[in-house]
């Protein structure tokens, strides 16, 4: 696995290399810790965006008229860096699997019991035996091979003491995978000892040509009506000792001759075991008959899980919809809703003073940029600020005015828009006092609105004020209880 994270990462470091000299715009600085791959992921977005054009789809669609509106004077260029932010974000995350899942698969071959040259590395006293799954490599295939090697032992080792008679429990382990102890034709589970128990557990076979110390059974030449073998457990407790015998009825298997080679093997690896059961480690045979064997030791690699999991992540991350769009959409109709009492007040507060709508939209929008240098926005004036723009580009004002209202997307500038426009084209009677009108009846809607809000509050607040309640109850209560019955 190590090669995909390798050529993975080598990929990564050649678009960082060779986007050393791509540029970004100016004035634009990404936040987090993918902005690392922003040069990559600019490029990337660039070529991305050649190629689908004139297939965008629905929801594509909807985002960019969604930008368009959150940001009237630069929505390509925010459609732009939001889809470069997204792409950085999936290589970052890439990146993080690859690294972590060459850490993975290191760290799985710095764990490896088995060496080149086929030599065992036990574990040391008292961590218990280990499973050890082998691949021999030979002249006539691959075999896959699963030995237990035992714990490293010392002269000086004590049996665990036994407490009480497990009968019943040791007959129903022993068995291991077989049906029965009157059938058994794969190897018994010879347990050291049994959960909730404090006993030590040492098996001795009555016939170990039949059945071995660890529990294998050599039934190849058994004959078809079997052999009974006495097996014997022996419960130990500090200086007492039980003996309990089971008899084991050995049937014969029917295995294929390369299961035979296999167990051969197998029993091979055992004698080894056993031979060197006061040493550091065993030696694996290098032949099996005519054939050369060359042993590795398999090892589970969950890293590839681990790299597709951030993968998907940034790609999950990428294509998921954009919610934060959708608050911000929201945020921005409650912010004109409240706007509006203000922006409808000063156009009458102008045009009362003798200037036309077309210079009062102009000095509105000239007194916001001003406010704006010190990082006061308001969407209201951002579309005024664009529907100047348009009337400066050659834009009619009814056709401007009627813009604004549309972007607005709500009733009341639209009712507004109406009116500058019908003072245009029928010409300003009654304008300004339309305009009070108007004036007066959003302030008393904006009252109304406020109202509302601190209604919705104090039914917020309604949960704390109980679980404050319930602790103030809680600590009248318990100091009264405990007077009461005299603690």
């Amino acid at each position: 696995m190590w090669a995909v994270y390798i050529i993975f990462l080598m990929l990564e470091a050649a678009l960082l290399i060779g986007t050393r000299g791509e540029t970004i715009e100016e004035g634009w600085k990404p936040d987090g810790m993918y902005r690392m791959f922003i040069k990559p992921a600019s490029l990337l977005e660039r070529l991305t965006e050649e190629k689908g054009r004139g297939r965008e789809s629905a929801a594509k669609i909807r985002l960019r008229e969604d930008m368009r509106i959150l940001y009237p004077s630069d929505a390509a260029g925010m459609m732009r860096r939001r889809r470069t932010e997204r792409i950085s974000a999936v290589l970052f995350l890439g990146f993080l699997g690859a690294v972590f899942g060459l850490l993975v698969t290191a760290a799985g071959q710095t764990q490896k019991r088995v060496t080149e040259e086929g030599w065992v590395r036990r574990n040391p006293y008292g961590q218990g035996p280990a499973r050890i799954e082998l691949l021999a490599e030979g002249e006539r295939g691959n075999r896959s091979l699963a030995i237990d090697v035992e714990e490293r032992k010392y002269t000086r080792m004590q049996l665990e003491e036994m407490r009480r008679d497990l009968r019943a429990i040791l007959a129903e382990q022993l068995k291991g995978e077989n049906e029965s102890l009157d059938e058994v034709r794969s190897s018994l589970f010879l347990p050291s000892q049994a959960e909730g128990y404090p006993f030590r557990i040492t098996w001795e076979s009555g016939d170990f040509s039949r059945i071995k110390s660890d529990g294998s059974v050599e039934n190849a030449d058994v004959g078809e009506e079997g052999e009974i073998i006495w097996m014997s457990a022996t419960l130990s407790y500090f200086g007492d000792q039980w003996e309990e015998r089971f008899p084991v009825r050995v049937c014969p298997p029917a295995l294929t001759r390369e299961e035979i080679t296999q167990n051969l093997l197998l029993e091979e690896i055992r004698r080894r075991d056993e031979e060197s059961a006061y040493e550091e480690g065993f030696s694996l045979p290098d032949r099996s008959g005519e054939e050369t064997l060359q042993w590795e030791e398999r090892r589970s690699d969950n890293s590839l899980i681990l790299f597709a999991i951030f993968l998907m992540a940034g790609l999950a991350q990428y294509g998921l919809p954009d919610r934060d769009l959708k608050k911000r959409m929201e945020e921005r109709r409650e912010q004109l809703l409240r706007s509006y009492p203000e922006f409808i007040s000063k156009l009458v507060l102008l045009m009362g003073a003798g200037l036309p709508v077309r210079t009062a939209f102009f000095r509105m929008a000239s007194d916001y940029r001003k406010k704006r240098v010190q990082g006061e926005v308001s969407y209201v004036y951002e579309e005024l600020i664009l529907t100047c723009r348009e009337m400066e580009s050659g834009v009619t004002e009814v056709r401007a005015y009627e813009h604004f209202g549309e972007r607005c997307h709500l009733p009341q500038y639209r009712k507004c828009m109406t009116l500058l426009a019908q003072n245009l084209k029928k010409g300003s009677a009654g304008l300004t006092a339309a305009l009070q009108e108007e004036a007066s009846r959003s302030l008393t809607e904006r009252i109304r609105q406020a109202r509302e809000e601190g209604e919705r509050a104090g039914t917020k607040l309604l949960l704390p004020m109980i679980m404050m309640l319930t602790v103030v109850m809680v600590l009248i209560m318990v100091p009264a209880c405990f007077s009461f019955t005299g603690m």
